[in-house]
């Protein structure tokens, strides 16, 4: 019995050790821009250089970024086009239950890509970024989520597994779910709820660690973000940042990629459809 507690308090406290030093600040860069609102979901190229986002209102938006050292300085917008449903229809023009409210991306080894969406819950698969959609069988709890808390987002892992989450929990937890054989969708388990924070984004690393951005508003004023370190598997579950509140906007897309030196983690704010509010781009290099 007395072991039993022993393990049980070491588990708590290694849950509750966050290594916030291991991820560092690189920098911050605010994109005021007229064009582009709501950006929810981002994948970054390979060197750093391009990315590819989804932003709520249903659209594409492909950028490149200018640097100077580790430091974002600039973006230039390559090409904006409305995401295209699968009826050959832009769903930017489909206001009506917010069928357009694009949230989570993930882009495939083999150049596909795939958009997690809120309200409408659903996932659909492209072919190729700014492609026409391709319709994937909901699962049944897509609908067992509240109104506007719903798909968040999408990540594919090391062996093209593809996954999506949900802003907020069911009674069990976050539920896991996985696209399975003939394109159905499975739940292989939960994700604790910790400390009312909400899932906004996922990525995987080359080794399969998933790192999940989450947030919450804190008395209505301020938003905090933070970032999940979680092996499928069970086996890791930390927090290893979390913002103070206030200090970003509404961190809600994370990509994860190598450049070289390490893991890099590039954030992106929606700013909630205002226009005096910037899109944010922020970086983070782990350092352990």
């Amino acid at each position: 019995m007395l072991r039993h507690a022993l393990a049980l308090i070491l588990a708590l406290a290694a849950f509750d050790a966050s290594a916030e030093e291991e991820l560092t600040l690189l920098g911050r860069f605010a994109w005021e821009t007229d064009s582009v609102i709501g950006v929810s979901g981002i994948e970054i190229t390979k060197d750093g250089a391009e990315f590819i986002a989804v932003a709520d209102q249903g659209w594409w938006l492909q950028g490149k970024f200018q640097r100077q050292g580790d430091k974002i300085i600039d973006v230039e917008i390559a090409r904006l086009e409305s995401i295209i449903g699968q009826d050959g229809l832009p769903v930017s023009a489909r206001r009506v239950g917010d069928w357009s409210d694009a949230e989570g991306l993930a882009l495939g080894p083999d150049g596909q890509a795939w958009v997690s969406f809120e309200r409408w819950a659903h996932v659909w698969r492209f072919d190729r970024p700014f492609s026409r959609a391709n319709w994937i069988k909901d699962h049944p709890t897509f609908y067992d989520h509240s109104e506007n808390w719903q798909l968040e987002a999408a990540a594919i892992d090391p062996d093209g597994q593809l996954y999506t989450f949900s802003e907020k929990p069911l009674i069990e937890g976050f539920p896991i779910y996985r696209l399975g054989p003939e394109n159905l969708w499975v739940i292989d388990g939960y994700l604790p709820e910790r400390d009312v924070f909400a899932i906004v984004g996922a990525d995987f690393a080359p080794d399969g660690t998933l790192y999940v951005l989450e947030r919450k508003l804190v008395v209505g004023i301020w938003w905090q973000s933070r970032i999940r370190r979680v092996r499928l598997d069970g086996s890791v579950d930390e927090t290893i940042w979390t913002s103070e509140r206030g200090a970003f906007d509404n961190l809600e897309g994370i990509s994860v990629w190598d450049d070289g030196i390490g893991l890099r983690m590039t954030l992106v704010s929606d700013n909630n459809g205002s226009q005096s509010t910037p899109t944010e781009f922020v970086e983070f290099r782990l350092t352990d």
